[in-house]
């Protein structure tokens, strides 16, 4: 141990050559988590809607909506298919293949979007059990339960009298809203029973099958819900309902008769369609006794009667505000191809643009989901009704003639206001409402961006937590997660096998290790960075852990000691010829039955001496099978390649490593420079300095952040350090500076 005035000395002198303590403030993210601070910042109403979107309620409806997402992509391919089969081209094609074609993608559609009201049910019911059941609750309820009552109550209250009804009742068209409306009441009813002592039969060993005592213990509860929803059919039919669907598609449509064509009908026309839509059901279908109402009130379309009642024709809605299908969706998608820079957000509105163009909605109303989406409540719902306006006042003051031209509803935009007013001012007044319609999306469009953000920042701690948290590597620990966080993994999970061949992505800093009393940088420790483009930076625990649950972590433990090598055998001459380049090594690394010759081979072919490597192991993970990983170990330590164990002192396993293991440096955990004068730290700092010098070990101390810790590890008989007091992690040039600029006395 150096005495205090050359320890001050030597102190000084460094701190003339060296940058400068580093606070923790200024450590960029990629040592830690991405900052989430901007948007943790956003106002109240954006929280509000983060938490309501959190609720049970609306997280089992996006989870059900989700559910049918397959489903309504198919058929919306088949719905495209279709109608590129009506265009004008196919009848060059053999009539009977296209009918066939036709025939076929309507057979798809009819079990597809014919079967979305039928698992939304299914779906709701099953995922609120799960979402408002607890492990502590004393009247657990099964999710198969619940689906099976929730689903007899909608059977019970749709019962629909013919089969055209039932494939109505079924579907997404006019399905939809009563199958959301059965689902959320008679699952929350049914929940709340059964989860009531008073309500559950009391039964003791009942069968070998735990199903069975569960399925009886639900029944009074059971009972009650199908006897509650039965009566409520009775009630409608009583009141002249034929069915739930039918109700509702009467009382929606009943404020309007009588109206006559005028702007605030288009707004309230559009509205009301648009909130429909909202809630999950069909609104131009809902909608449509509506319109033909006003079309036989107002005469044959294209006569010569004049003032507004020409303006509303059949085709006025679909041409002005069906902009890549009701909710004016196309808008919605390149406002999101614009400014949404999340890869799982720019595919889905890639996914959405082909079948936007011929003014199908579904993959966005289903996919992000809009529907019940409280984010994009005002646009989704505004949007349409401005844009309707717009092509009212249009028509009105003569800009563009009316859209009385027949023409198929799947017609592109652009195109489609061209056929249905016959003039190139319909194809512009479309490309006007295009860019309202995207400026109206933007700002909502970055609003759920910034929660995205935020969640995404939740689920990056959740990771790091996670990846940290197991001394014994087994099993998938961050994709198997549950909730977001394991979404969020397995996200990551892929763009990390994207990535692994990219530099620009996956890439290393260095962090020198400081000799205090040969005043110089005696090694640099590789760490490895991972810069998402869209998060940003990853934490290098979670990006190895992912590596590990992918099965690739031996691609990416080879490619960063092979960039490691490779930078420290470019420094060459231009740094100590002693300097060594420190690389963490994964316990599952060492499990490969290759993994000494692996190492072997990419110095040979990086052209990197031996003696100027160093693989450090964690002393807080297993080495298992220890005999391989010890071998391996042996025969690396043979050929002149350095070991160190990092994180040592405070496991259960640092003696038998020193036993075990072929060691040359002992980096002194963390956790244990957080010391004050005579705590049992510092005791056990001064005895480790003692044993490592004993055995001919260097010490190096971690973690090294504030000024006060450097005399005090000084007194303890430490010479070796690392940490942000001397340099953060830093790139291959700033490294090299710093390293010359602390080169010593000579």
């Amino acid at each position: 141990m150096m005495d205090e005035p050359i320890a001050r000395k030597k102190r000084t002198r460094f701190a003339e050559v060296q940058p400068g303590p580093v606070s923790l403030s200024a450590v960029p993210a990629g040592d830690g988590l991405p900052p989430a601070d901007q948007a943790r910042q956003d106002f109240s109403l954006v929280e509000m809607m983060g938490r309501f979107a959190a609720l049970p309620l609306m997280t089992a409806l996006r989870r059900a909506l989700l559910l049918s997402l397959p489903l309504v992509l198919v058929g919306a391919f088949a719905h495209f298919v279709n109608a590129v089969a009506s265009f004008p081209f196919a009848a060059a094609l053999p009539a009977e293949a296209v009918e066939a074609v036709r025939s076929v993608c309507a057979t798809i559609v009819g079990g597809t979007f014919g079967l979305v009201a039928l698992v939304v049910v299914l779906g709701f019911s099953y995922s609120l059990t799960v979402l408002t059941g607890t492990p502590a609750d004393r009247h657990p309820v099964s999710p198969g339960s619940t689906s099976m009552v929730v689903l007899s109550c909608f059977f019970i209250v749709v019962a629909p009298d013919t089969l055209e009804h039932w494939k109505q009742a079924l579907s997404s068209t006019r399905g939809l809203p009563a199958a959301l409306v059965v689902t959320v009441s008679a699952s929350y009813l049914f929940l709340f029973l059964a989860r009531r002592p008073w309500f559950r039969l009391r039964l003791r060993g009942f069968g070998v099958d735990p199903l069975v005592g569960d399925l009886f213990s639900i029944l009074p509860a059971g009972m009650i819900t199908l006897a509650t929803f039965a009566v409520i059919r009775q009630v409608q039919v009583s009141f002249g309902g034929p069915d739930l669907t039918t109700a509702l598609s009467a009382a929606i449509s009943s404020p309007f008769v009588g109206a006559e064509p005028s702007a605030p009908f288009v707004a309230a026309y559009a509205l009301m369609s648009q909130l429909i839509w909202f809630l999950g059901g069909h609104g131009a279908n809902l909608m449509a006794p509506v319109l033909e109402h006003m079309m036989t009130s107002a005469g044959t379309v294209g006569s010569d009667a004049a003032g507004p009642v020409r303006v509303v024709t059949w085709h006025f809605f679909s041409v002005y505000t069906g902009l890549g299908g009701s909710g004016s969706t196309l808008c919605l998608i390149i406002a999101l191809l614009l400014t949404d820079r999340e890869p799982s957000a720019r595919r889905l509105a890639w996914l959405s643009l082909l079948p936007a163009l011929i003014n199908v909605n579904e993959p966005l109303v289903f996919g992000l989901p809009l529907i019940l989406n409280p984010i994009y409540a005002i646009p989704f719902v505004l949007t349409p009704v401005v844009l309707s306006l717009l092509g009212y006042v249009a028509t009105v003051i003569g800009f563009v003639p009316v859209a009385e031209h027949a023409i198929s509803w799947t017609m592109p935009p652009l195109i489609s206001g061209y056929l249905a007013t016959g003039s190139p001012a319909g194809a512009m007044v479309q490309l006007m409402a295009l860019v309202i319609g995207t400026f109206l999306y933007l700002p909502f469009v970055r609003i759920a961006a910034r929660l995205r953000l935020a969640a995404n920042s939740e689920a990056l701690r959740a990771l790091l937590v996670a990846s940290e948290s197991d001394e014994v590597v087994q099993g998938r620990r961050l994709i198997d997660l549950p909730g977001i966080a394991g979404r969020f993994a397995s996200a990551l999970a892929r763009d990390l096998g994207e990535a692994l061949g990219s530099t620009d992505r996956l890439y290393l800093q260095y962090q020198p290790q400081i000799c205090i009393e040969d005043q110089r940088v005696f090694g640099v420790e590789a760490l490895l960075r991972w810069e998402h483009e869209v998060y940003g930076p990853i934490p290098p625990p979670v990006t190895v852990a992912l590596a590990e649950d992918m099965g690739f972590i031996d691609r990416l433990g080879e490619l960063v000691l092979r960039l490691a090598c490779r930078q420290r055998a470019a420094w060459g001459d231009e740094v100590a010829a002693d300097l060594i380049v420190c690389v963490n090594v994964s316990p599952r690394q060492l499990q490969e039955p290759d993994f000494d010759q692996m190492v072997l081979r990419v110095l040979a072919e990086e052209g990197l001496p031996p003696c100027l490597l160093e693989l450090e192991i964690a002393e807080s993970t297993s080495l298992a099978p220890a005999i391989q990983a010890i071998g391996a170990l042996l025969r690396l330590r043979a050929a002149g390649i350095r070991i160190a164990l990092d994180d040592f002192g405070m496991g259960h396993t640092s003696l038998h490593y020193l036993r075990e293991l072929p060691l040359d440096t002992l980096k002194i955990d963390r956790s244990l420079t957080f010391t004050s004068q005579g705590d049992l730290n510092e005791h056990v700092i001064r005895s480790i300095v003692s044993l490592s010098q004993t055995l001919g070990l260097r010490a190096v101390v971690e973690g090294i952040e504030q000024p006060e810790q450097l005399p005090r590890f000084i007194d303890l008989g430490c010479a070796r350090f690392q940490g942000y007091l001397f340099s953060r992690p830093l790139g291959s040039g700033p490294c090299l500076d710093y390293i010359r600029a602390n080169a010593g006395a000579a």
